[in-house]
């Protein structure tokens, strides 16, 4: 058996073996259509990935992996949802938007690799990301999100404001360097 498709093969079987255990960890016992209807996109969306990586002909291919990734990763939220409550749509949906952003990036990533493309993706995730967090912030973990934010701030800041070690050094070498022009050692006389 070839390296991918055994790496292929052990990233599906991974990945059922993680909708059972999450099946089972969150005491839904009842298997019927009205709780496992996401596992079937989940499922079909493997599939399209198995028909992308294991086609020969390249022309046409990328719609496969375009739908792979939106309903692979479109799943997410309508898990949250069903394991939660559809209320909560209000905080997700911008789930979707970042998922259509991943398909978008996944073409870029496998296709030409077109400058427009990855703009396209990076726009529509930044923004889904952008509007997730506004709509998270008038929730109940707003606070826990802000706090977070702030954290990650800092810790970009300080490191901002640390100098590598590189930096340092050449600071160093240019200050001894100027203050050995201005003093210039004395000759003996």
């Amino acid at each position: 058996m070839k390296r991918k498709t055994k790496q292929l093969l052990l990233g599906i079987i991974i990945i059922l073996v993680s909708i059972v255990v999450i099946y089972f960890n969150v005491k839904v016992r009842e298997a019927n259509f009205k709780t496992l209807w996401p596992a079937i996109i989940l499922i079909v969306g493997m599939i399209l990935y198995i028909l992308y990586f294991t086609l020969k002909r390249k022309k046409n291919r990328l719609i496969l992996l375009f739908l792979a990734t939106f309903l692979a990763i479109s799943t997410v939220p309508l898990f949250v949802l069903l394991l939660t409550s559809f209320d909560n749509i209000k905080y997700l949906w911008p789930g979707f938007g970042f998922a259509l952003g991943m398909s978008i990036l996944s073409i870029y990533f496998y296709g030409k690799k077109k400058k427009y493309v990855l703009t396209i993706s990076v726009l529509i995730i930044s923004l889904s990301l952008l509007v997730w967090i506004l709509f998270a912030l008038k929730s109940e973990y707003g606070l826990i999100i802000g706090v977070s934010l702030l954290i990650i701030g800092a810790a970009f800041l300080t490191r901002g404001l640390i100098k590598e070690p590189e930096e340092i050094a050449v600071q160093i070498s240019e200050t001894v360097g100027e203050s050995s022009r201005e003093n210039p050692p004395e000759a003996d006389q």
